[in-house]
């Protein structure tokens, strides 16, 4: 999510977040000089013990209200409301002198590590909230030289921060110039420039490789294709040696050695008949000799 939180209708990409707002859509703003936020004036004042109570337990030291809650009902918890209004300086003339949300003062007055991290934690969209000058809570902590674990916590909240552009088209980085720290922003923006570079040539490498593996599979459909349609023809010429046999593969040679054997069978069966044949005439022969066939003997004899 690269969108921009902004109060100030300024930009194109400042659209109001509806987390800055109350159930009737209204900003959650306050004036400065007549009813600023107890968030807003503790940070200010740095009670910092204080403001770590509040954003752990949602109330103050020594808050009537958690007493009268008891009996008039409790209502939204203040944490999310505070950590959500904007807080609006004016001038003699009225016009707005800045306007800033608490985590943009916590990161102005040095606020502790902890309660940068409460504050995020409370209201995780307020690292994407740009002030009345396009700054977002990324410019505060380069332009105010925030401690080292804080800036890294904002930038891994929200990395795309550091393309975003302030009035006059500064950047984060651009900001570390006006700090007590201002070799940060040279060495952010050298890794950054290396990253970039490292990321590019991965890329470059990534699609040349991707070339030469589209070469080889192309290559390899080529191949499979020659190969299946050499297997289609293979299998069309046995469909065709098929068609001119009575029989599966294998049947002819079988067919043929019992077309063989079946001769063989004949020519046994045609003996044996010839030899029937001689020695029936030889039994006729003998029963002619003797006066009767052989067959009346044995009618005689069983009478």
């Amino acid at each position: 999510m690269d969108s921009i939180c902004c109060k100030f209708d300024t930009r194109d990409d400042g659209d109001i977040n509806d987390d800055s707002t109350d159930q009737e859509g209204k900003i959650l703003e306050c004036d400065y000089d007549s009813k600023c936020t107890n968030l807003y004036k503790s940070i200010e004042r740095k009670k910092w013990d204080e403001i770590i109570y509040f954003l752990e337990t949602g109330k103050w030291y020594f808050d009537t209200t958690v007493f009268t809650s008891i009996f008039f009902g409790s209502g939204p918890d203040p944490r999310f409301v505070e950590s959500r209004t904007w807080v609006t300086a004016l001038d003699e003339m009225g016009s707005v002198r800045w306007c800033q949300l608490p985590l943009h003062a916590a990161i102005t007055f040095q606020a502790p590590f902890d309660i940068v991290k409460k504050l995020i934690e409370v209201y995780p969209e307020s690292v994407r909230c740009a002030d009345d000058q396009d700054m977002l809570p990324l410019h505060y902590a380069f332009r105010f030289g925030s401690e080292d674990k804080v800036l890294a916590y904002i930038l891994e909240e929200f990395p795309q921060a550091v393309k975003k552009k302030a009035l006059r088209d500064r950047l984060p980085l651009d900001m570390a110039h006006y700090s007590s720290k201002p070799e940060r922003g040279t060495i952010i923006e050298c890794y950054l420039e290396t990253s970039i570079a490292g990321a590019l040539a991965d890329r470059g490498a990534g699609l040349e490789n991707g070339v030469m593996d589209s070469a080889k599979n192309e290559k390899l459909r080529e191949v499979e294709h020659e190969l299946m349609e050499a297997k289609k023809a293979i299998q069309q010429l046995e469909a065709k040696a098929r068609d001119g046999r009575t029989g599966p593969p294998g049947f002819l040679r079988r067919n043929v050695g019992s077309q063989r054997v079946s001769k063989e069978r004949k020519d046994d069966e045609s003996q044996e008949t010839v030899e029937e044949d001689i020695l029936d005439k030889k039994q006729k022969g003998f029963g002619m000799m003797f006066g009767r066939p052989k067959k009346h003997s044995n009618q005689a004899r069983s009478n």
